[in-house]
């Protein structure tokens, strides 16, 4: 490592926003900041590309650092794991950060990371404005489910989506109008039907906005339509995580949890119900832009450049996941 190299960056990216913070080798921040959606599904990769690389080089020059004292660099983005995504960015990195150790990946790995800063194994689960699952068991990443719209449960815009088709249900009579329905028909003038246009253009962060106010009616008013999305599409998340015990031959383990959803407290208990017992549920201090830090500093210990090429169904096929 080039002895004047002293400093770690990270990125986790979404489909909301994208973090990128900058630290010191024992991953104290010495800066972070916010900067737009980064999902090449959303935006396509060379808007991925060059917001990432502009977001690093704005962070590292404001805090008055010179590219030579980067030691390692760490870059997790929803949806990176896509086609040749993760292969193009590195090498992107590669040439503007050629003294460093660079890596890139699915947002997934800077949760792993956040929970298990020194590379243990562990399942991460991301439920923001999307959902995705990732396996750790060795040198082996698994992903579990989040295959873009083969996959459009358990986040803030499917709940938020869902809120809307119960109010137009329950305009019909399809379903009975409660707290949740007559909230969000207030929250449009007393009609959503009347919006029905603009809620189509809805943007899947303008839908996510809407998902606090499922738990609220759920949690506060004991809406019984509110309670039912939220088994559903939280019933699709603990559907991940049993899926990842066949990576851990009916031992313990722990699940890193991360995304707006785990904010709220009634979140937790209604996951708890679909979840086995020998799957723990941990909200990690760490951010997951820290977790990215911790995944560079991990660079300079030797570890393994780690890709979702496997699924656990191989595991049926025989195949060793060791």
């Amino acid at each position: 490592m080039n002895p004047k190299a002293h400093y770690l960056m990270g990125a986790d990216g979404g489909g909301s926003k994208t973090a990128v913070v900058l630290t010191d080798l024992q991953l104290n921040p010495v800066l972070c900041k916010s900067f737009p959606r980064s999902n090449p599904g959303d935006i396509g990769y060379e808007a991925t590309e060059a917001l990432l690389l502009n977001a690093f080089d704005e962070v590292r020059k404001e805090a008055g650092v010179e590219k030579e004292e980067i030691a390692a660099l760490f870059a997790g983005v929803a949806g990176l794991s896509a086609g040749d995504c993760t292969p193009r960015m590195r090498a992107a990195l590669e040439r503007a950060y050629p003294h460093a150790a660079v890596d890139c990946s699915h947002d997934g790995m800077n949760v792993l990371y956040a929970g298990f800063p020194n590379g243990e194994d562990g399942v991460s689960v991301i439920c923001g404005t999307g959902s995705s699952c990732f396996v750790r068991r060795g040198d082996s990443l698994y992903r579990i489910g989040g295959c873009g719209q083969f996959d459009l449960k358990g986040n803030g815009f499917e709940i938020g989506r869902a809120a809307f088709a119960h109010v137009f249900r329950a305009m019909d009579g399809r379903d009975e109008a409660g707290w949740l329905a007559n909230a969000l028909n207030d929250r449009f003038g007393g009609s959503c039907h009347a919006h029905i246009i603009e809620i189509n253009d809805f943007t899947k962060n303008q839908f996510a906005a809407h998902a606090p106010l499922v738990f609220e009616a759920a949690r506060e008013h004991g809406d019984t339509a509110a309670l039912a999305i939220l088994r559903d599409q939280l019933g699709y998340v603990a559907e991940l995580i049993r899926t990842a015990a066949l990576l851990f031959d009916g031992q313990p383990y722990t699940v890193a949890l991360a995304g707006g959803i785990f904010r709220d407290p009634l979140t937790l208990p209604l996951l708890r119900e679909g979840t086995p017992a020998q799957a723990t549920l941990l909200l990690p201090d760490r951010e997951p832009y820290i977790g990215a830090a911790a995944a560079a500093r991990a660079l300079l210990n030797g570890a393994a450049r780690l890709t979702a090429a496997q699924f656990p169904a191989c595991l049926q096929k025989g195949n060793n996941h060791s």
